[in-house]
């Protein structure tokens, strides 16, 4: 069986790329199915005369050989560009030089495509890339959407008919969010199945596998605090982690380049040896979740939109309403249950691999 994957490929967003490498390697390791994500790209290879794309390719091989080596030259930005690119070598990808979109012929090419998880149907992210995430290439019946996120809690009205002509010839659609499954049966009439982001779905054995040490000291007791808005509400934190000893650990944080060079597998480690873990960030918490590190959550704003309805059915899912940064008194910090949360993550990933495979058997 071959499958093709079509998702987000930013190269420098832990989540995108983390989820990416997790249904790969379920399809991989859980159905024997030779997966792959097709990505196009505008840029032609060497051997088309392009010389610019292969000379780029070849600087990106160089750094990530030693990609501390050229931090104090270039910056943290290049090392970070380094990290994410070397630890992408574990995502299968097919990149089809020279398109703006996958061309109707892959269609021919594979037994069925995956589009998702993540923000693939959010109409801020990348509208442009509509046609690939709709999977307007492949035939309906090659078609199946798995964890796919809208990213928002409503689609605008002017909106609506480009979900509508997208999602109507679907075979099978999943969601990651309630908001999610509310849109499409607003716009479809279909009841679909919420289901979790397969970064959920490997144990942490199979995530250790592909961690990679980071360049602070993970020995130390100390608070991780990664946020993609606002921090400003963050001071308590740090007021906390002062006064009990802790150390705090930035990501994104450009004067720390230690940290901010870190790539997806030293993501996975930082979350893993955390005593504590600030985040508005889904999959910061979801690998808080995975590896039972306590957590504060912090809502998102966004572009006007409100950003936390896959926060939302994260915690509620698995039972941590009470983790919201307005809730958590700072003496509760460090208290965590999670007792509770193997029989949850073993119903949901066994919802998700009954998904899967009902979509493979479909072919």
């Amino acid at each position: 069986m071959k499958a093709g994957i079509v998702t987000l490929v930013g190269f420098e967003n832990y989540g995108n790329r983390l989820q990416n490498y997790a249904l790969s390697h379920i399809l991989k390791s859980r159905f024997s199915c030779d997966a792959v994500t097709l990505r196009p790209m505008k840029e032609q290879p060497f051997y088309n005369g392009n010389y610019a794309a292969w000379l780029k390719e070849k600087i990106l091989q160089r750094l990530c050989v030693f990609p501390a080596a050229v931090e104090k030259k270039y910056g943290a930005k290049f090392t970070r560009w380094a990290s994410f690119h070397k630890w992408n070598r574990h995502i299968p990808t097919r990149v089809l030089y020279g398109c703006d979109h996958i061309p109707a012929a892959v269609n021919d090419r594979y037994d069925c495509f995956f589009v998702g998880s993540d923000q693939v149907w959010n109409y801020r992210a990348c509208p442009e890339c509509f046609p690939d995430f709709f999977l307007k290439f492949a035939e309906g019946s090659k078609k199946a959407a798995i964890s796919a996120s809208f990213g928002v809690d409503a689609v605008p009205e002017a909106w609506k008919e480009i979900y509508v002509e997208g999602l109507k010839d679907f075979a099978h659609l999943s969601v990651r969010e309630n908001a999610g499954r509310a849109i499409v049966k607003e716009l479809t009439g279909k009841d679909v199945p919420v289901l979790v982001d397969p970064v959920m779905v490997l144990n942490r054995e199979e995530w250790m596998k592909v961690s990679e040490k980071p360049r602070v000291d993970c020995s130390k007791c100390y608070v991780l605090k990664y946020y993609l808005g606002d921090d400003s509400e963050s001071a308590l934190i740090d007021a906390w982690a002062e006064e009990n000893g802790y150390e705090v650990y930035e990501l994104l944080n450009e004067s720390v380049p230690e940290l901010y060079s870190a790539g997806p597998g030293e993501f996975i480690s930082l979350i893993s040896n955390a005593d504590l873990v600030c985040s508005d960030s889904f999959h910061c918490i979801a690998f808080s979740i995975i590896f039972s590190r306590p957590f504060v959550v912090y809502a998102r704003q966004g572009a006007g939109d409100y950003m936390s309805s896959r926060l939302t059915t994260l915690l509620d899912k698995f039972g941590f309403q009470n983790r919201w940064k307005h809730l958590v008194h700072p003496e509760d910090y460090l208290k965590c249950d999670f007792s509770h949360v193997g029989k949850i993550l073993e119903k949901e990933r066994n919802e998700f691999l009954k998904y899967v495979g009902d979509v493979l058997r479909s072919r």
